[in-house]
């Protein structure tokens, strides 16, 4: 576990829903049929600030802002409008800000979940997020039910895993939010994403208790998913114990060092975790005292964990292990991750933190950028996409090599980093075709390190880029990782920590295919927003507060962040070109950015960038800059 936080993201504050959907008495004290609409929303963890919307087969928004509760349900008291009625419920899942879907005829029970999501893809072959908008009737009541059977049928394994029946209805069905049995379990052993290729919506369903991959599209299903042989008797309940105990040992700081119900009774006897200078720690009570450290040092005691939420588990030892999510919500509010690549294992029946699982703490991440220059007649846009592996320096360890599964089942090379210098660095950098450009080579032995700092592999437009993305919807979301002790990446690394040179991570996010960069959930800045960009200025060593708003025509984003620089170069943290930064809520549309100008004054045509950060319901990080720049600036082009 890196002690260095990833970034913040949002502010929140409920979480999940329930449901009651049984008849009642109507005025005159006889029983009649129910007008209510309820049920539960779940993604294998709570969603934290969940709301939910309804639209009818016209596109009459019949409810909206429906709260969400703790125990994960929700009642909407009498449902009007016409059949069949889409379902919209959004809210943070560990440190992703998502939106989940469900369908239904009428009043009754309709439970949103990642596999209702799929289910109204596949009947209606369109994007969840697209299905939202205006006039719909293609989710019939036949059209359900047929892509449940599809669903359940790339299922069956997962599903006798869960003890759930083999015609278990994922819509109308029981289900207890955060219960991790029936088909909260079911929902925790699989990851489930939705996407757009060449024009055609796809599911995607990766396990976490299991081997597979399985892609479908309406009509089209490719692949399988077979659950471990453990996963029927794996309990996963004491899940929710640990990070109680774990909230309540962060509570303060004499909780959290308190010998007998403080954060090492929660840690596990192989407990490790690392800092981001590469220091490691290692046992109960030196892990304990770290984390206690890095709770008082950046004042986050008062927080509470959230629920985790499932990554891939090992049943193959003698004690399960399994990732997690390790994500805080501050006394604000506000949703934060705390690292990457966090496990827990069980010990003598009772689930234990673990810390870090690998080695090295790899840190693997989609991202996708744009920028609009609003200094102009017309906006002019552009894109750029990469995949960032953040590998620390561990001594020892020369090169490393990252692979993907192709669509067969083969290795793919993404890239190779290697060492920039042979004294203390932080990170391996990427291996490119020359000192100069940006683009990785894939010869091992032909390249160059062109800086300390190199993570990102940046994939080109078109279709060689492509075929990365598309190797992570049909191969799986995650790459392996092969370590080396020299340079010309010919020699395994084994020692220490490391026993096994080659390691699986995840990725957090896929990058988009390039024909849908344009249509991602960009935040758009309002046309009052984009004047007040273009003709502000400010006095030299003068403050002021600059206060964008903007719209979502794409769909809602989990903005965490933003930025104003006035160099693009010097924009990095604590650097002289960025003049202001603060954190933004996941529903906001607007933010107050306080700026404290140096000594050179900024005038309406100079260089100006707002940055506005977030990240996509799958964890694709986004920037968006809006930027001003005078003619002939050499960094605009």
């Amino acid at each position: 576990m890196n002690l260095t936080r990833y970034g913040a993201a949002g502010f929140a504050t409920a979480l999940l829903l329930t449901g009651c959907g049984s008849d009642s008495p109507d005025s005159s004290g006889t029983s009649g049929p129910s007008t209510a609409l309820s049920g539960t929303v779940a993604v294998g963890a709570p969603i934290t600030d969940g709301t939910l919307r309804v639209l009818d087969a016209t596109g009459t928004v019949v409810a909206s802002g429906i709260a969400v509760h703790e125990n994960g349900t929700y009642t909407i008291p009498e449902l009007t409008g016409t059949a069949p009625f889409r379902i919209e419920a959004c809210g943070y899942a560990g440190a992703n800000y998502l939106c989940i879907y469900s369908v239904t005829q009428g009043p009754g029970t309709a439970n949103v979940t990642p596999l209702t999501t799929a289910t109204v893809l596949l009947a209606s072959g369109q994007a969840p997020a697209d299905l939202m908008d205006g006039s719909n009737t293609a989710l019939s009541a036949t059209a359900v039910n047929d892509a449940q059977v599809t669903l359940r049928d790339g299922l069956a394994s997962v599903l006798a895993a869960g003890n759930v029946p083999a015609s278990f209805d994922f819509v109308g069905g029981a289900l207890d939010a955060g219960s991790r049995t029936g088909y909260d379990k079911v929902l925790d052993a699989i990851g489930v994403n939705t996407g757009v290729d060449q024009s055609k919506p796809f599911v995607q369903i990766t396990p976490r208790l299991g081997t597979g991959n399985l892609y479908l599209e309406q009509g089209v299903k490719v692949g399988t998913l077979t659950a471990d042989a453990g996963a029927g008797s794996l309990s996963l309940a004491g899940l929710e114990t640990l990070f109680r105990n774990m909230s309540a040992a962060f509570a303060s700081s004499t909780a959290c060092s308190n010998p007998n119900t403080g954060i090492r009774a929660s840690l596990a006897s192989a407990a490790r975790i690392s800092s981001e200078d590469g220091e490691s720690l290692s046992g109960p009570a030196d892990v304990a005292t770290g984390l206690c450290t890095m709770f008082a040092e950046q004042e986050m005691f008062g927080s509470k964990l959230l629920s985790p939420t499932l990554g891939r588990c090992d049943l193959t030892g003698a004690n399960p292990v399994c990732r997690v999510s390790f994500v805080i919500q501050g006394l604000d509010g506000g949703v934060e991750p705390v690292g990457q690549g966090m496990g827990v294992t069980q010990e003598a029946g009772a689930w234990k933190f673990v810390g870090d699982l690998d080695g090295i703490g790899v840190h693997a991440s989609a991202k996708a950028q744009r920028d609009v220059r609003l200094d102009g007649d017309t906006p002019v846009y552009s894109y750029s996409r990469a995949i960032a592996f953040d590998i620390p320096a561990v001594t020892g360890v020369a090169c490393a090599k990252i692979t993907q599964r192709g669509p067969d089942g083969e290795n793919v090379t993404i890239a190779y980093y290697k060492r920039f210098a042979t004294g203390t660095v932080r990170r391996l950098s990427l291996w490119q075709e020359n000192g100069y450009s940006n683009t990785r080579s894939l010869d091992r032995n032909v390249g160059a390190l062109r800086s300390a700092d190199d993570t990102w592999v940046a994939l080109p437009e078109g279709t060689s880029g492509d075929d990365v993305v598309r190797n992570f919807f049909r191969g799986g979301r995650s790459v392996t990782v092969t370590t080396y002790s020299d340079a010309s990446c010919d020699t395994p690394f084994a020692a220490g920590d490391l026993p096994n040179p080659s390691f699986e991570v995840e990725v957090e996010g896929v990058p988009p295919l390039w024909a849908a960069m344009p249509n991602m959930p960009w935040p758009e800045l309002t046309p009052a927003a984009r004047l007040n960009l273009l003709t502000f200025s400010l006095a030299a060593n003068a403050e002021t507060d600059f206060t964008p708003a903007w719209t979502f025509p794409r769909g809602p984003l989990g903005l965490n962040g933003s930025t104003f620089c006035t160099d693009r170069a010097r924009c990095g943290q604590d650097d002289i070109g960025r003049i202001g930064e603060g954190r933004v809520s996941a529903a906001a549309t607007s933010t107050t950015v306080h700026l404290r100008n140096g000594s050179t004054a900024l005038a309406a045509g100079d260089y100006k960038m707002l940055a506005l950060y977030g990240r996509t319901a799958d964890g694709v990080d986004l920037q968006s800059n809006a930027i001003v720049c005078p003619p002939g600036t050499v960094e605009c082009h």
